[in-house]
């Protein structure tokens, strides 16, 4: 019987949706939930006499695509990427997890993933040869019957094998992980608004920094000898996939990136499949085959290079593009949704050299008059010459404010512009985006006085200082009331 105080299926369904905008512990638990009900599931039907354990109504649909479970190769195929999903997940989010999961349930989880491998493989390979025997040459055609035969004479074996695996890893820490994952603890600072940070915004690290490792390995792809480099790119889409499938439909860019991490998993597993058939058939001493198996995976080698190596600025703008989707995910909002600015602010001793690179936007702000409420009108002039026009509103303090933006026509900007001739700044603005975060180099036009500012996802949210930002900080500014735009302002008094 499950235990009533513990999530559903029924209730992952609903919260899978809304993750990437709850905060990242809560995110980050919904999603290994997710795929630990669907392995739950699978090692119910390979066995059907052992309760579930989480509460899956009768008829109720899986939260992926329903896949019919017909023989117990379907079965152990959804456990095995369950399984592979929820460690990925497990590695991927481990911060935001705060040690939720212990090391034991970890080595049980890799353990029945070890345990299953053969199977899989074996399954693979006897499907592999069933398809393909009739396009190989006939002295390989028949080699394959007989290596076909040895897989066959493994399959009761190892189908006992699996079963033993569920129940000494799987079985005795599935309640131990559905209690440890479906509750967390959040520090909140008195007398602040609550903006823990959004798991868009902690997935969108984690993308970003795997995307420089990926990068770096399938510079390593040269050759069809190049096993390690392409085991490494394999395992990285898949943990990719992992971390983002139950968010690919409703995404447009995360579902173009999922596609094509896919595309690149299902190349690179084929060179692997045929690459592992290969050295079954050497070891069997069934030469042709192995010369044949040889030939195709040095095909879908090829195929792969061709789809990703020679395109491989293509590849990541579509990273990059994923990523982005998640920064947007990822605004921060008070309670009641409305939009709160968390920013840093640093003072520079100057522009850094990788800031000035950057094309500048001119930036002119003006406040209103008024003393609870001071409405701030923007116009930016941009390195294209496109202007655009905001009016703006500020409440609270520095570190978390509620920031109220709308754009407006330039018609009304300008007809509101003289009323701040009291309060005005002009600077130009350099934006560097490093990793998740976009840097904005202001550097004032009518004072010597350059500023560095962040925006952040939460009050938690400290991001570290770029190599190339680091040597021009001066100190943090943020909250002293001297390096507010609007005291600045203030203290300009100019007229057009």
């Amino acid at each position: 019987m499950a235990d009533s105080s513990l999530l559903t299926a029924a209730d992952l369904r609903r919260l899978v949706p809304e993750a990437l905008r709850r905060p990242a512990q809560e995110g980050a638990r919904v999603v290994a939930l997710h795929w630990l009900e669907q392995l739950c599931e699978a090692r119910a039907r390979w066995q059907p006499s052992t309760a579930l354990p989480l509460a899956i109504e009768p008829g109720a649909p899986a939260l992926v695509a329903n896949v019919a479970y017909g023989t117990d190769v379907e079965v152990l195929h959804r456990a095995r990427v369950a399984l592979r999903r929820l460690r990925a997940v497990l590695r991927e989010h481990e911060s935001a997890l705060d040690g939720a999961v212990d090391r034991r349930a970890l080595r049980d989880l890799r353990a029945l993933g070890q345990a299953t491998n053969a199977v899989r493989d074996a399954d693979v390979q006897r499907s592999w040869l069933d398809a393909e025997m009739e396009r190989l040459p006939a002295i390989a055609r028949d080699e394959a019957i007989r290596l076909r035969a040895i897989l066959d004479r493994r399959a009761t074996r190892s189908s006992a094998a699996v079963t033993r695996a569920f129940e000494k890893h799987l079985d005795p820490i599935v309640d131990r992980l559905l209690a440890r994952l479906s509750s967390y603890l959040l520090l909140h600072r008195v007398g602040m608004p609550a903006t823990p940070t959004p798991f868009a915004r902690h997935l969108a690290t984690r993308l970003e920094r795997a995307s420089v490792r990926l990068r770096r390995d399938l510079d390593g792809v040269t050759s069809v000898d190049s096993r390690e480099a392409m085991h490494r790119v394999r395992i990285r889409l898949k943990r990719q996939r992992a971390m983002l499938a139950p968010f690919a439909k409703s995404r447009p860019a995360l579902g173009a990136w999922y596609e094509l991490a896919t595309r690149g998993q299902d190349l690179l597993g084929a060179v692997r499949d045929a690459d592992l058939l290969a050295e079954r058939a050497l070891k069997a001493k069934l030469p042709a085959l192995h010369l044949a198996l040889d030939g195709i995976a040095r095909a879908h080698y090829e195929a792969f290079t061709l789809d990703w190596c020679a395109r491989i600025d293509s590849v990541m703008k579509s990273l990059e593009m994923a990523v982005l989707e998640l920064r947007r995910d990822s605004a921060p909002v008070t309670d009641a949704g409305v939009p709160l600015e968390i920013e840093r602010k640093y003072l520079l001793t100057r522009v850094p050299p990788v800031a000035a690179a950057v094309p500048p936007t001119l930036i002119e702000q003006g406040w209103l008059p008024g003393n609870a409420l001071r409405e701030r009108l923007r116009r930016s002039t941009n390195p294209d010459g496109s202007v655009v026009c905001w009016r703006n509103v500020k409440l609270g303090p520095a570190q978390a404010r509620v920031e109220i933006d709308e754009g407006t026509s330039r018609q009304l900007f300008e007809a509101m512009w003289p009323l701040t001739i009291a309060a005005r700044v002009r600077k130009q603005r350099h934006v560097v985006h490093d990793a998740a975060y976009a840097w904005e180099i202001d550097v004032f036009l009518d004072r010597d006085l350059v500023l560095a500012e962040v925006e952040l996802s939460g009050l938690d949210d400290r991001p570290v200082l770029p190599d190339w930002l680091a040597p021009y900080v001066e100190r943090d500014v943020t909250g002293e009331p001297a390096y507010f735009n609007s005291v600045l302002a203030s203290a300009e008094r100019t007229a057009d």
